[in-house]
């Protein structure tokens, strides 16, 4: 009994010496598109701390796009589709692998809509209102990327990932490059 407590002990503590626990905060851009629709750029913010020396987590807030259609009636009986361009928040939160080769990312990501635009060409009539029903979307995250030091302060990050959102039968492919500030 004691044996596993100076073992576990001495573990826990060895553990503690070599941990980096290094925290970050950035800044990017990425690029994302929605089943093969059109590339659509937004703008990232993240927070990362790594816990030990391949262990850590990141917690980001992207605004990100995706194209809807939709058909309605004109008035002189015929049909329009409008090109919608919705907008969400996007809050993943990850658990991330660091390794000096590849960084890999995992987590559930949740997309809260918050408002639409009508940017449709040609049009004869212009939507003036469109809403989605659930508000809030859930999906999961996988991440690949690479830390480059720029300095003993910023590194920049490069990655790319693949986003399928449950439920709903689509996905969100990217990539993304940050600028991560060592805090």
């Amino acid at each position: 009994m004691i044996r596993k407590i100076l073992f576990t002990f001495f573990l826990f503590t060895s553990m503690s010496m070599i941990a980096q626990k290094q925290e970050f905060i950035g800044l990017g851009v990425n690029s994302e598109m929605k089943n093969g629709e059109n590339m659509r750029t937004g703008v990232t913010f993240t927070y990362e701390n790594q816990l030990s020396i391949h262990n850590g987590f990141e917690i980001s807030l992207n605004h990100r796009f995706a194209d809807q259609y939709i058909t309605g009636p004109v008035g002189d009986g015929t049909f329009q589709t409008s090109h919608i361009l919705e907008g969400y928040l996007s809050l993943p939160i990850l658990y991330k692998f660091y390794s000096n080769v590849v960084n890999l990312s995992t987590g559930i990501s949740l997309d809260y809509f918050v408002g639409w635009k009508d940017v449709t060409k040609f049009g004869v009539t212009e939507p003036t209102s469109y809403n989605i029903n659930p508000k809030l979307y859930v999906g999961w995250v996988f991440k690949i990327g690479k830390t480059i030091p720029l300095s003993s302060k910023f590194n920049l990050e490069p990655e790319v990932q693949f986003n399928p959102i449950f439920k709903y039968g689509y996905s969100y492919y990217g990539a993304s490059m940050k600028l991560k500030y060592k805090l």
